[in-house]
């Protein structure tokens, strides 16, 4: 189900696009992290630095017959998954935990979920009520702005429109109701493009096979299927595009309810609310005006019995996979061949992603408590502080920044609050109800309670809790995070492990690899989109003209550089899209080797292998970044992914340092060479 506009929900992170960890890898493949054992000596530094510093882990490392890429991101999340299978299935083994505990609310999701006598049984009563109700619908506004309401409740999403909340962004203390586009089974760029063709036939297949499941015949169901695509493609085509969407320009339309009313007559928005059980704002912000105007026309021109047709579609689609057979074994099967899998992830592995999503806080307490050391949060701390030191020293001998934009980014980064591991207190789960019988209750009822703890700030303070944002900043997240709005930034506890992170290990290989983790999330602080935001979170331009014209004029490099990257033949980057992760992939190995070089002058080390500190430093950030991935992996990622390809970011921020070129003698005329004039120092 895709809306990436409330997905987003102003959070940068080091990876946005997760791959699922379902994969099983043989003992012999070698672990990512810094490894002579991963390089390649056979290969010229200067002809080609990713093959030189990653050769043998490329050669020896083949994607899993059930994952659709394999990297540090991967290979680090199927090892948590493996953690994370143990804490859950010791936890469903216990039948006196206390209603409401972590233990008990991840024990019995997972037995629910693994009961598939139980599911099979049930068919499609959990469905029937809502399948009814739309049956049964109008086509009034009411009627519309009903039925939006109750599938939002009923599967957590709508096709016509969604709704949810978050920091005003001109007030940051304050939460605003936001009103987006329906979600989609489908990106963008996949109804449109030519490439996505065979992936759109797939996907009508599915469609047809689902709904002669129904008890439509195969010629109904394949017409029914026609139109549902044709919709479904009208709507993607009048949203704002990833690219657009980055933009806070073109998504902060602040307004009355009755002024969003207005674009959208066909839909009553108070019936809409009043169905989620939301009260009316004093205000709304409108994300996307002219995906309201396409609803609009879509609600006005199409037969009645087509939208409802579209909707009937959206809900068998949005829970088929927590159904019985068929219709769990029909969306397994589409989503194998969509992501080019060879073989289904497990169930239990499924289980176990679906629970850490759901149940983020629950289990995370769990993980803390058994996998993480205190002295990795201090030994991370204190990284944290020298990196931060470094950037605001860097700050104050910036050569391009006049001394009003200067002093306003030394306050900015000096208010960034940086968190590491776990949060310092856990979000309440305790009044959600999780039954051991009842795995599409738990899945609707858990989704409710995160939906109501969402409205409950619009209008009011906003709730500040730290690492609770599902799949991207919880502590059993891959990943790390800087939040415009609230100038801060969430390390979990679950990245602190190789690739990333050793302890005791090299330093040169930790302050390059997390160090450069840390580095990249400070940079998002005054990258193309979070330099928007002042030091409170408020969206507000604190820069003067020519700051802002010389820092465009930096990013540009960028944006042309990645430009040129060809994914697969044909298949180019988009600079734009990309630029500030790019701009934070080079902030980072920036901050992070100064660091390491400070670090040093203190604390000196000795070669290693063969290779100085510098060396090693460089070597370990590619390393950190080897990666293969299937095509339709790929073509996704480069569709939707702000982060360039991690083979690209393996390399493509270090061209910009002298050190780097100074460590491995590149010269003009090798292929690692750019020329000074063409190297960009922004931070």
């Amino acid at each position: 189900m895709t809306n990436r506009l409330l997905a987003a929900a102003l959070v940068a992170g080091f990876t946005l696009a997760p791959p699922t960890y379902a994969g099983t890898y043989p003992d012999d493949v070698p672990a990512l992290g810094y490894s002579p054992a991963n390089m390649d000596s056979s290969i010229n530094p200067r002809q080609d630095f990713y093959r030189y510093a990653a050769g043998n882990w490329l050669k020896k490392t083949e994607i899993a017959a059930s994952d659709s890429d394999v990297g540090g991101f991967v290979l680090l999340g199927h090892n948590l998954e493996k953690q994370l299978l143990i804490l859950i299935t010791e936890a469903s083994k216990v039948s006196d935990a206390p209603k409401g505990s972590p233990r008990q609310q991840v024990g019995d999701f997972y037995r629910a979920a693994m009961d598939n006598a139980h599911r099979d049984a049930i068919g499609l009563k959990p469905l029937e009520a809502d399948m009814k109700r739309i049956a049964a619908a109008g086509g009034t506004p009411a009627d519309y702005g009903r039925l939006a309401g109750r599938l939002q409740v009923a599967v957590g999403g709508s096709p016509l429109i969604m709704a949810g909340a978050m920091a005003d962004a001109k007030d940051s203390s304050t939460g605003v109701m936001v009103l987006a586009p329906g979600a989609q089974l489908l990106e963008q760029d996949e109804y449109a493009r030519p490439e996505h063709q065979k992936l759109r036939n797939l996907y009508h297949r599915y469609i047809v096979a689902m709904l002669h499941g129904t008890g439509e015949s195969i010629d109904t169901a394949k017409t029914q299927a026609s139109r549902i695509l044709t919709m479904e493609a009208q709507a993607a085509g009048a949203m704002m595009t990833p690219l657009q969407q980055r933009d806070p320009a073109n998504t902060y339309n602040i307004m009355t309810l009755d002024q969003a009313q207005a674009l959208v007559p066909a839909l009553d928005l108070r019936a809409y609310l009043a169905e989620l059980g939301i009260a009316v704002p004093a205000r709304v912000q409108v994300v996307d005006i002219n995906a309201m105007r396409a609803l609009q026309k879509m609600l006005t021109e199409r037969p009645v019995d087509e939208v409802k047709l579209l909707l009937r579609w959206f809900l068998l689609a949005s829970r088929a996979s927590e159904l019985g057979q068929p219709w769990r074994l029909q969306e397994e099967a589409f989503t194998k061949e969509r992501k080019g899998l060879k073989i289904p992830p497990e169930q239990k592995q499924v289980v176990t992603q679906q629970i850490s999503a759901q149940l983020y806080h629950p289990l995370s307490q769990l993980y803390v408590q058994t996998y993480f050391p205190d002295s990795t949060r201090r030994d991370i701390t204190e990284m944290v502080g020298h990196i931060k030191d470094e950037f605001a020293t860097r700050l104050r001998r910036n050569s391009w920044l006049d001394e009003a934009t200067r002093n306003a980014a030394l306050e900015k980064l000096s208010k960034i609050d940086i968190q590491v591991g776990y949060p310092q207190g856990w979000v309440d789960f305790s009044g959600l109800d999780i039954r051991p019988d009842d795995h599409f209750g738990n899945v609707q009822r858990a989704n409710r309670f995160a939906f109501l703890r969402e409205m409950a700030q619009v209008d009011k303070p906003v709730l500040n809790n730290r690492f609770a944002v599902a799949t991207k900043t919880t502590p059993i997240a891959v990943n790390s995070a800087y939040n415009f709005t609230t100038n801060t930034i969430d390390i979990t506890a679950a990245i602190l492990q190789p690739p990333f992170y050793k302890p005791g290990a090299d330093p040169a290989a930790n302050y390059c690899a997390i160090g450069g983790v840390i580095g990249h999330e400070l940079t998002h602080g005054f990258d193309s989109l979070g330099r928007q935001y002042d030091p409170q979170g408020n969206l507000r331009d604190w820069w003067t003209p020519p700051a802002n014209a010389e820092f465009k004029r930096r990013t540009d490099v960028l944006v042309d550089q990645y430009s040129h990257y060809e994914i697969l033949p044909g298949l180019m980057h988009n600079g734009a899209m990309t630029v500030t992760e790019n701009t934070a992939d080079l902030g980072g190995i920036t901050l992070a080797h100064a660091a390491l070089k400070r670090s040093l002058a203190k604390n000196p080390i000795p070669d290693v292998d063969g290779l100085n500190a510098d060396q090693r430093c460089f070597v370990a950030w590619t390393q950190m970044w080897a990666y293969k991935a299937r095509s339709e992996r790929l073509r996704y990622l480069v569709s939707v992914d702000v982060h360039a390809i991690a083979s690209v970011r393996a390399v493509a921020p270090l061209l910009h340092l002298d050190a780097f070129h100074k460590a491995f003698d590149t010269r003009p005329g090798d292929p690692m060479w750019r020329a000074p004039k063409d190297r960009v120092v922004i931070w």
